[in-house]
């Protein structure tokens, strides 16, 4: 077990006690001259069934439990109440953060706040590229989900910096770098989780890193380095965290999942690259760790959020209950004892590959199931299916195909399934107990960043990877908000 630095609470205050401590804590964009206090009459008014952060809650399960007014009777009734163009018409590739009568989400270089009923922007602040395409720029675009909390907005920037803004006007209250050697290429893709006044998060990079920082200031309080058995003289490794993480709050424990090693170093593994590990969130201490592929040379990433959750066994075992942590990658979805880090099941839905796999997030947790979303190019034919495999054992209860491939989180509220395709660009809503399509909608280019269920709405948009490259599309890149009969 590698070193992890840890700041006692003395330690601490005096760390950031002063603001040539916070310099030195990597805080060179923290503004102490900024007032932090927020207007209340201009934040958010909470409804009843918000989605607050990327994952929905802190297990990261993507199931809102509270939505009752979309269901499965209803949900072919979805027309389009508002449809919001980014400014520069970068794709947004991130989940909307619903908050009662805000949205938030960021796109290229701007991170938005609009009126979740009409749509209308609120404001916007800028941080990183943006503007003018850059196809060497792909990575520095806000690819990581806000996180809503006590009044304010977070999310980390292709720039490795992660952003605290006031949720009421989108002024900043602190920015902190993470890495600032612009040849590891670091970038947050990481939608950073928010808990206890703290704040978790990762970066990918040949040095990636999983960071805890103070909620309040952005002072860092631990760090993580993933790929600990490459000397750091090296500056490789790998490991790159490409999703977020979740939450035990009972356990204190925060778990993540790690991408590929970058870096050959015989005989033994590159620890802790493509594994999932669990932390503990006041310490940095690492817990256990659990490594799927040792050594691999596929790049067999941990390409889906880990999330927390008791499975209960089927009746023939008399009621057993298992405490979860699962996670995706692109050979599979593996489930552990989230105490221990024993496996308790491995279910693969088609081939092993580097383009296979729940990719970006394709997976939710609700109803005793867990719900994949799983594409297999590779495979003769090409295969791609969603299925719900029971959460405790990992069988199949249900699967059915898919005309085309996913590259895109899915999401589950009230009985329904959200998931969206990417070739023939469509956004999708099945019955959850059966996988029975029950209301599709074109959208004009690949859904990739996700969908948030909330308070009777759908949001979702549409961001095509293709046109990363520079290329002019004919089409906007949008945020849409879907509700019964468009009303």
């Amino acid at each position: 077990m590698g070193k992890v630095r840890e700041l006692s609470r003395r330690e601490f205050v005096h760390e950031v006690g002063g603001l040539a401590a916070l310099s030195a804590l990597g805080l060179a964009g923290f503004l102490p001259g900024a007032s932090t206090a927020v207007r209340a009459a201009d934040l958010p008014r909470p409804g009843e069934a918000d989605w607050p952060r990327f994952g929905h809650d802190l297990h990261n399960t993507r199931f809102n439990d509270k939505e009752k007014t979309i269901g499965p009777e209803n949900v072919d009734k979805l027309k389009v109440k508002w449809q919001f163009d980014t400014m520069d018409n970068w794709p947004p590739v991130t989940t909307p953060a619903v908050v009662g009568d805000t949205v938030f989400f960021g796109a290229g270089g701007f991170q938005y706040a609009l009126d979740s009923s009409t749509g209308k922007m609120k404001w916007h602040t800028e941080t990183g590229i943006a503007g003018e395409w850059l196809t060497a720029g792909k990575n520095q675009a806000i690819r990581s989900s806000s996180n809503y909390y006590n009044g304010k907005v977070y999310y980390g920037t292709g720039f490795c910096d992660v952003v605290c803004v006031d949720a009421a006007t989108g002024k900043m209250v602190w920015k902190t770098n993470l890495e600032n050697d612009r040849l590891l290429n670091s970038s947050i893709f990481y939608s950073p989780i928010v808990y206890n006044n703290r704040v978790l998060v990762g970066y990918t990079s040949g040095m990636a890193q999983i960071v805890c920082l103070h909620a309040e200031t952005g002072a860092i309080r631990w760090r993580f380095r993933v790929a600990q058995e490459v000397p750091a003289e090296m500056r490789t490794g790998g490991g790159s965290l490409w999703t977020s993480g979740a939450i035990d709050e009972q356990m204190g424990v925060v778990f993540n999942a790690t991408g590929s090693n970058k870096a050959f170093m015989p005989p033994g593994p590159i620890l802790y690259t493509e594994s999932i590990v669990a932390h503990d969130i006041e310490t940095g201490e690492l817990l256990w760790g659990f490594q799927a592929h040792p050594h691999d040379a596929f790049d067999l990433d941990f390409c889906a959020h880990p999330m927390v959750f008791d499975a209960v066994s089927p009746a023939r075992f008399r009621n057993d209950v298992r405490h979860c942590v699962g996670a995706g990658n692109k050979a599979g979805f593996y489930c552990l004892n989230r105490h221990t880090g024993d496996l308790y099941w491995r279910t693969m839905l088609g081939a092993a590959c580097a383009s296979c796999g729940p990719r970006i997030n394709a997976t939710a947790v609700a109803y005793n199931k867990v719900y994949v979303q799983n594409s297999s190019p590779v495979s003769n034919p090409p295969l791609a299916v969603t299925a719900a495999l029971n959460a405790y054992n990992g069988e199949i209860e249900w699967i059915v195909p898919n005309p085309q491939m996913n590259i895109g989180p899915i999401a589950i509220a009230n009985g329904v399934l959200y998931q969206g395709l990417t070739t023939i660009s469509k956004m999708e809503a099945l019955d959850a107990r059966s996988g029975r399509r029950l209301w599709e909608y074109t959208l004009p280019s690949a859904y990739r960043g996700g969908v948030s269920i909330a308070n009777g709405a759908l949001y979702t948009s549409n961001g095509e990877p293709e046109s990363w490259g520079g290329t002019p599309v004919p089409y906007k890149h949008s945020v849409y908000c879907f509700t019964i009969d468009g009303k």
